[in-house]
């Protein structure tokens, strides 16, 4: 009997395998028509290196990866759409299960404090925020499907100005916000094609929507510092290096 069940167990994970791999394939080639016909460019392949690396939790896993990526050439790179896959790689479990999300990454031009923007739902206003407070913006439409939490106050005003506050109002219904750096990340469940290519849309007016001041409020941090190449010289000097 035990020998029986083993087998049937095993069976039965090959079928769940095997059917995964087969929903994927087919959303991923209904993703690619869409691109084709929207006039997109679409990567079964992530061949950004930075993505691993971006600022925020999720990323930097041991066991990640990117695929199905949305772009626009004539915008460049920046802005782009993607399905991120992690895995626990606490080592506590042999074979963790993937948990995937899809996800837009919107350039920043500042270096902005962490903020969340999350849809609201009945639990959020008994929890207790830890780390960040919670911010009231005057659009009222805003706070009443979203919850800021933010590092600055200041920043979250000076961000969510009114035009970016309604871009946001703009997301699918499942999509939260979070900046950290330089980044603006779009992220939510594993989403359908159409609702991809809606996400793309909204993450063009989220970086047409950036304040013109968040950069003189919050400038960014130098790409390329003078002394960058003084451990060259074989000593300390606190001169530029040339």
């Amino acid at each position: 009997m035990t020998w029986a069940f083993a087998v049937l167990a095993a069976f039965t994970s090959l079928v769940v395998v095997w059917w995964r791999l087969k929903r994927r394939g087919e959303r991923q080639r209904a993703l690619m028509l869409l691109c084709l016909r929207a006039g997109l460019d679409f990567g079964a392949m992530d061949l950004a290196t930075g993505t691993a690396w971006l600022p925020f939790p999720m990323f930097g896993r041991a066991r990640s990866g990117t695929e199905n990526v949305v772009s626009d050439r004539t915008r460049g790179s920046d802005i782009r759409v993607f399905d991120f896959w992690f895995a626990d790689d606490s080592g506590q479990q042999p074979v963790a299960p993937r948990e995937y999300r899809t996800c837009a990454v919107v350039p920043l031009p500042a270096s902005c404090p962490r903020l969340r923007v999350e849809p609201r739902d009945l639990g959020d206003d008994a929890r207790v925020l830890v780390g960040m407070r919670e911010v009231r913006l005057e659009l009222e439409a805003f706070n009443r499907r979203f919850v800021v939490e933010s590092q600055d106050e200041r920043f979250a005003i000076a961000f969510l100005e009114q035009r970016m506050m309604e871009a946001l109002l703009g997301l699918p219904a499942s999509v939260s916000a979070e900046t950290n750096e330089d980044v603006l990340l779009l992220t939510a469940p594993l989403l359908a094609p159409v609702e991809v290519l809606r996400l793309f849309d909204a993450a063009v007016e989220l970086h047409e929507s950036i304040p013109r001041s968040l950069g003189s409020l919050f400038p960014p941090r130098p790409a390329r510092s003078s002394h960058e190449d003084r451990w060259l010289q074989g000593h300390w000097s606190p001169e530029p290096t040339g």
